[in-house]
């Protein structure tokens, strides 16, 4: 008898884990998409449970840390669901690892410690790929501004200048912000809110004063070459300024390793002969 009640409950189980694993899946499919991955029904049900526990705090700062590479509600809420998928895992991996070598409550907050760690990652992650691009775009942002310069010079308007901007420069963080700004401009965003939009999500001091700078000019009714031309000789010279001080703290970036590497090991070179004959001479 306990053997069939058992095996029924094990039928009843299985069952009910397949309903949970396929619900989501059958219930995509009414208005699924032919681009979208075999798992984004799992992938939108886990958003979803994670979504309560992201507070607007945490909404807005990764908002700000994303804006870079996009400004979609979803790929948010998707970011923040990987990071509790992280924690979860590395939770739930140490936890068991830990229960079957040395079960001890103290083995709780080092979990607790590992999953907070995995849960920091992807936002390292983020962080290192915001400054690789941000210098990336430091450099190319005075030829974006020639390019400008020589567009309106020939007598083309801002727009047209953005669109033959775009076209010539490489592919990159800063041509995919201009082509944002095109879009923008396109929908029926005035000119002022798109550049004030390229200026926060690009982040960079230059495009703060490059928008500034712009939008003075426009309401003044000036020209907009000899600005660009200013701007770009600006932008070239901080570019310049910026690497003759790297150039500058470089020897002080290098004592730590030569305090704690090289001298150590210089200095036990040339006291250990001396050591030696004095051992011998006592």
């Amino acid at each position: 008898m306990w053997l069939f009640v058992s095996l029924a409950c094990w039928v009843v189980g299985i069952a009910v884990l397949g309903a949970g694993l396929l619900w989501p899946w059958a219930r995509a499919q009414v208005t699924a998409d032919s681009a979208a991955p075999w798992f984004s029904p799992w992938q939108q049900l886990w958003v979803q449970i994670c979504l309560p526990f992201l507070s607007w705090r945490y909404r807005w700062y990764l908002q700000r840390l994303l804006s870079f590479k996009s400004t979609d509600t979803a790929f948010l809420e998707q970011f923040f669901a990987r990071q509790c998928l992280i924690f979860l895992v590395i939770f739930c991996v140490e936890m068991s690892w830990l229960m079957l070598t040395n079960p001890e409550p103290v083995f709780l907050v080092v979990s607790l410690v590992g999953a907070g760690l995995g849960f920091s990652w992807p936002l390292v992650q983020l962080k290192q790929e915001k400054a690789r691009l941000k210098q990336q775009m430091q450099r190319d942002f005075p030829f974006m501004l020639d390019l400008l310069c020589l567009s309106v010079e020939a007598g083309h308007g801002l727009q047209q200048a953005l669109w033959l901007c775009s076209a010539e420069l490489s592919e990159g963080a800063l041509r995919r912000h201009l082509v944002r700004v095109q879009e923008a401009m396109r929908t029926g965003m005035t000119r002022e809110q798109a550049f004030q939009q390229f200026a926060e999500q690009v982040d960079l001091d230059e495009a703060q004063a490059f928008v500034a700078a712009l939008q003075q000019s426009i309401e003044l009714g000036g020209r907009l070459a000899p600005m660009l031309k200013q701007q770009a000789q600006q932008r070239r010279q901080e570019r310049f300024l910026r690497a003759e001080k790297q150039a500058l703290e470089a020897p002080v970036k290098m004592l730590l390793p030569l305090v704690v590497c090289i001298f150590p090991c210089t200095f036990l070179v040339i006291a250990y002969p001396l050591f030696f004959q004095l051992w011998q001479q006592l």
